[in-house]
């Protein structure tokens, strides 16, 4: 019976015979790519044991392994924090552009559930006046739900968490309380703040409590700085 020749087999000899010539025609390659000869496998004779040369190349095998993880990680994060400056630089655009109270409750919303790509976003906002709080928005600062809402960042820092109350979400979300997986409360302005902004996404994972609140501080200054020119 004739054997079927294997042409994979013949396909890569006659690929290893091509490197080989080029390697042989070319013998300062690996001078000009030494990044190469820390992920060849060049094994030496020791007998039993591995050669130091052996086991020193390991280690600067992982070492590089490792260091490119990190670099990874780093481009990775690098990626995200440009993403989000312009995500923010683009709502900051919006809200430094309004002149009337109405409009910005409506239009900031928008933008920030746009840019970036969250189901729900809510503002609430105390004050004294009466007559501003014809919109939901705006609420006394004597409501018991709110008091609750504002002590959570009253230490002027953004808080992320997946477990807030269900008398705080049906504050904030009312029948769509249910829908929220986590969320993150932003104090609106600087020092005391003027109010909460509130993202919630179904992902539990989007707001951990871990993450950090950089962008979200900085979101809510603008917000806060903004809404207080409006109120006057």
């Amino acid at each position: 019976m004739t054997q079927k020749p294997n042409f994979d087999q013949t396909e890569n000899l006659q690929e290893e015979q091509r490197l080989i010539d080029y390697l042989r025609s070319h013998r300062d390659f690996l001078d000009r790519h030494p990044d190469l000869l820390i992920d060849m496998q060049v094994p030496h004779e020791s007998g039993d044991g591995v050669s130091l040369i052996e086991r020193q190349v390991d280690v600067l095998r992982e070492n590089n392994g490792a260091l490119r993880k990190k670099l990874r990680a780093l481009i990775k994060t690098a990626k995200q924090n440009e993403s989000l400056n312009q995500q923010l630089h683009e709502v900051v655009l919006a809200a430094i552009v309004q002149n009337n109270l109405d409009t910005a409750l409506d239009v900031l919303p928008g933008t920030i559930k746009e840019q970036f790509d969250l189901p729900l976003v809510v503002i609430r906002i105390s004050t004294n006046n009466n007559e501003r709080q014809a919109r939901t928005e705006i609420t006394d600062e004597a409501d018991i739900d709110y008091q609750q809402l504002h002590a959570r960042v009253a230490h002027g820092r953004s808080v992320c968490d997946d477990r807030l109350p269900s008398q705080v979400l049906k504050y904030l979300f009312a029948d769509r309380a249910e829908q929220v997986g986590s969320c993150a409360l932003v104090p609106l302005g600087i020092g005391d703040p003027l109010g909460v902004l509130a993202l919630a996404s179904p992902d539990e994972s989007r707001f951990r409590a871990d993450l950090g609140t950089l962008f979200l501080d900085r979101l809510g200054v603008v917000i806060g700085v903004v809404f207080k020119r409006l109120l006057g």
